[in-house]
């Protein structure tokens, strides 16, 4: 021990000249950090969300040298139930998936530096027998490669860790669709026989399997979770009320951002600790000094397909040039002179069960997250919403209302039941009243043809909310990349494409793509 403290007061010394201290966070704010597997240092390649025991250690370091308080679970729900107060800069560490090195590598340093944590157990790879091999997200490792109920004991005995639920058998993929994709299992409906899971089978499946990994926590260490930390991020408001109900008001997602005295119990931001960062990076990210990259949007139409695999495949290729961070999809076709949709609902025709395939393809393979284009008939239309949402993986809408909009909020309010959280991009036809401006959330947007009018009518201090969108069917793309700088020029930095240009692809490509340009600040 003499030797540990040694090493944490050398890195102390070393970490009070290296970085200022960070910015005060407000009063009951707190940030959480997502950490996965902890190698050694001679480890070789790292998968994306390990990080090196060296590199933890000294973030461990910088945190407390950086006056990060570290607080337990107890400490937060006690603070939103009239206790005391959460200290300046609160910080919750949490520990997914219960691999060994949460004992081995963790457990240690939180002895040192005495920091409070919470460890995600998922029961089905803790219930395979010594000897056997885990599926551990496809991948078999041996069972001895995840911590034993006798570790786990040891570490809740200390006092710092708390053992939260990371779902019995929820951390991998179901069958999603008739494509063959597969999907996190807390969110999806399991696709079988030609049929999908209803509403009752699907939550009957999600309690089953909560319930059980609660009664196996409490079977080995006495005390039943108090917090759901659900795979891969992914629940939706039906999910997080039936954990409530099964005990556990705490909920974890990989939603990056602070928790305010606000953010609900069952919603908790987490930031994602990946590809073992540099004492730098990981100190501007607790920090937040990292402005969100711009929005840059582009609008597919799957109906003007003439085969959908064929055309998925070149839009793809086109995403991956492009390199959006929001795809605008649009869910209808004509068929024969009828309007119909591409998800399964009773509301409307099906033309075919594609979309879902779409949009996870979209956002697997070319990485942009998907938001639906809502026709503005759809709003008063609460069953078919509910069947795209049932149905459909995405993370936004594009709603042709002003922000603020009545029928807007309630049709959001039925998609978020099974699908959250959805970000909205409010795209009106009519010129938008001062005070919509107000109503919109962070992180939503507000679409406006890219004119000279519409530039206008922008309130100061509104651009960072404004997506500019240009239609590449009426203006040559050269045009539209100069038109892209100009607005740069006066503060407006997110844009979009109403379509994909046929020609002269490249000028709009190196003004619109994130990839392109690598520093923006």
């Amino acid at each position: 021990m003499a030797i540990l403290n040694n090493f944490r007061r050398a890195l102390l010394a070393l970490l009070f000249a290296l970085l200022p201290l960070a910015a005060a966070q407000a009063a009951g704010d707190f940030i959480v950090l997502c950490y996965h597997e902890v190698e050694s240092e001679k480890s070789g390649s790292l998968t994306r969300t390990a990080v090196r025991a060296g590199d933890l250690a000294a973030q461990f370091a910088w945190l407390q040298a950086s006056g990060y308080h570290p607080v337990s679970l107890q400490q937060i729900l006690d603070s939103r139930q009239g206790g005391p107060a959460l200290p300046d800069k609160a910080l919750l560490l949490t520990f997914d998936d219960g691999k060994k090195d949460v004992f081995t590598r963790v457990f240690p340093l939180l002895k040192l530096f005495r920091f409070p944590v919470v460890v995600a157990l998922t029961g089905h790879w803790l219930n395979v027998p010594d000897g056997g091999m885990v599926d551990y997200d496809g991948v078999p490792i041996p069972r001895s490669e995840f911590v034993s109920w006798a570790d786990v004991r040891e570490m809740q005995r200390s006092g710092l860790v708390e053992i939260a639920s990371h779902s019995y058998d929820l951390h991998r993929g179901v069958l999603a669709n008739p494509q063959g994709n597969t999907q996190p299992a807390a969110t999806t409906r399991v696709y079988a026989d030609s049929v999908y899971e209803t509403d009752e089978v699907y939550l009957a499946r999600l309690r089953t399997d909560l319930r059980r990994n609660n009664e196996l926590i409490k079977q080995h260490t006495g005390v039943p979770p108090r917090a759901i930390v659900w795979p891969y991020g992914r629940s939706n408001r039906a999910a997080q009320d039936l954990a409530v109900e099964l005990g556990m008001p705490v909920g974890m997602t990989l939603e990056d951002g602070v928790n305010t005295a606000n953010t609900a119990l069952p919603q908790l931001k987490r930031y994602l600790i990946e590809e073992s960062p540099s004492l730098q990076s990981f100190a501007e990210a607790v920090r937040h000094l990292w402005s969100p990259d711009p929005a840059r949007s582009v609008r597919i139409v799957p109906a003007q397909w003439p085969l959908v695999e064929e055309g998925l495949s070149r839009t793809l290729d086109e995403l991956q040039k492009l390199s959006p961070n929001v795809a605008f999809v649009d869910p209808r076709v004509t068929r024969n002179g009828q309007k119909a949709v591409l998800f399964p609902t009773t509301r409307l025709p099906v033309a075919a069960d594609e979309l879902n395939h779409i949009a996870w393809q979209i956002e697997r393979r070319a990485g942009s997250p998907v938001f639906i284009d809502l026709p503005v008939d759809w709003l008063g239309d609460h069953g078919l919403l509910a069947d795209l949402a049932r149905h459909v993986n995405f993370a936004g809408v594009r709603i042709p209302r002003a922000p603020g909009d009545e029928h807007a909020l309630r049709a959001l309010n039925v998609m978020e039941r099974w699908r959250w959280p959805l970000r909205v991009a409010y795209a009106p036809k009519e010129a938008v009243a001062a005070d919509a401006w107000r109503k919109l959330r962070p992180g939503d947007l507000l679409v406006l043809p890219a004119t000279a009018a519409n530039l206008a009518l922008i309130p100061a201090g509104e651009a960072g909310r404004v997506l500019f969108e240009f239609d590449p069917g009426t203006q040559p793309p050269a045009e539209i990349a100069r038109a892209m700088r100009r607005l740069e020029a006066d503060g407006f930095r997110q844009f979009g494409l109403a379509g994909f240009p046929d020609t002269g692809f490249d000028p709009v490509w190196s003004n619109l793509s994130l990839r392109s340009q690598p520093l923006l600040p």
